[in-house]
């Protein structure tokens, strides 16, 4: 990313703009495209020493500690694992933390023009933007029947996106088109905010389809928390707070499958206190305490990265759990899985990621109007406050589109160069 070769910066700068687009659409092609990335910027390093001083002035970013213990934490683990294969290829997982957080990252400061680097940041949120509007849109014409024939099937899940993961993703992009419209740099024309406007009605409806309850519970929770840490007077807040408890309220008592999913929880905790447990939440209550039970076994280090599977196979041979609960590879919450099979170490890993978001975001955050940085870190905060609340039930680093898309968003919008802001 230097000003001498152009043509090398159009390429790499292309290629993270599709790796963007294609986070919510393919898998396959945002892997090749990660590929091709981090051969080129090798090739780079390698070929021309600007390239490699612009790319060495920029590999120092703040995120990349917390990330790298997480992988540490996770390889710590591959040690106790009944099969060291099966760690390591857990531990893979973690591996794409650290290293697509700082492909994002370092590129976007070896920019060298702070308007260019601002606007690239900003073109690849766009671009996400745009990759989750298409996603939208077959979505709606999947239920509608103009695509496939699944017509008004609920939950909705196009392109075989599993509808959990589906409205997770989109509570992200709608992070992203709040954060535009409140801190873009830019006047926003009629055009620009009608487009934003717009996706935010189709992925909201996107997410009330997809009827994932961790979605709803996660944005509406998100929302509130958001509005009370950009609050400009608490009658902003309390508009803002009731505005969206009203909306909740609004969906519960005019959409029959809102009331159906949301009297679900009462009932499955019911039939779990009756004993009956082949529920929804009957099963993640199980899975909880199995995780809890293998926290227990070595509350330091866990059962060992990869030896979840293993451990539920063992608990289940024994009777001391149903046979439904092998179809699970993780105990659908992050925390616990974390404890599980990395114990302690695991757990701090984790929130000390979360905790380094804040700390570095939140005064960035929380500076006067002219800090056009607001705008990445409205979407960091939000991004981790939304996977800390719905990760409560449900894994979402163990699945790769969640994993991504996270890793994305923090390197976009928590690097030296937004960060340093705070001291402006």
């Amino acid at each position: 990313m230097t000003a001498n070769r152009p043509r090398y910066n159009t390429t790499v700068t292309t290629g993270l703009v599709l790796f963007a687009l294609s986070l919510p659409l393919s898998k396959s092609a945002g892997n090749i495209l990660l590929f091709l990335i981090y051969l080129f910027v090798i090739a780079g390093v390698l070929l021309y020493r600007d390239v490699k001083e612009s790319v060495v002035s920029s590999i120092k970013q703040p995120l990349t500690p917390a990330f790298f213990f997480i992988y540490l934490a996770a390889l710590a683990g591959v040690f106790l694992s009944e099969k060291y294969a099966a760690g390591l290829k857990a531990t893979n997982l973690f591996l794409s933390l650290p290293a697509i957080y700082l492909m994002v990252s370092v590129l976007i400061d070896a920019v060298p023009d702070d308007d260019k680097r601002y606007r690239f940041a900003e073109s690849l949120l766009v671009a996400f933007l745009v990759g989750l509007l298409f996603l939208n849109l077959i979505g709606v014409l999947t239920y509608l029947g103009i695509i496939g024939d699944k017509k008004f099937v609920l939950p909705l899940a196009p392109m075989h996106l599993h509808w959990i993961w589906f409205s997770n993703i989109n509570a992200l992009g709608l992070y992203t088109a709040a954060s535009f419209l409140l801190y873009s740099r830019r006047a926003l024309t009629m055009g620009a905010k009608l487009l934003l406007f717009s996706f935010i009605a189709l992925a909201v409806l996107c997410v009330l389809l997809s009827t994932s309850r961790t979605a709803w519970f996660g944005i509406m929770l998100t929302s509130v928390i958001m509005a009370f840490l950009v609050k400009k007077s608490w009658k902003i807040f309390l508009i803002a707070a009731l505005g969206t408890a009203a909306a909740g309220v609004t969906a519960y008592l005019t959409i029959p499958f809102v009331d159906d999913r949301i009297h679900a929880i009462a009932s499955d905790i019911s039939n779990f206190s009756a004993g009956v447990t082949a529920t929804s939440i009957g099963e993640r209550f199980l899975m909880w305490k199995a995780a809890i039970l293998m926290f227990l076994s070595n509350p330091l280090m866990g059962v060992g990265t990869g030896n979840y599977v293993p451990a539920m196979t063992a608990y289940v041979s024994a009777g001391r759990f149903p046979e439904v609960l092998l179809q699970y590879n993780q105990p659908h919450n992050i925390y616990f899985f974390a404890l599980a099979t990395n114990g302690l170490l695991g757990l701090a890993a984790l929130l000390y990621l979360f905790y380094r978001v804040f700390t570095l975001a939140l005064p960035v955050l929380w500076q006067g109007e002219g800090t056009r940085e607001r705008l990445f870190a409205f979407i960091a905060v939000a991004t981790a406050i939304h996977y800390m609340i719905a990760g409560l039930t449900d894994s979402f680093f163990n699945i790769q589109i969640l994993r991504y898309a996270f890793i994305f968003m923090m390197g976009v919008c928590v690097r030296k160069s937004m960060t340093s802001v705070r001291g402006s």
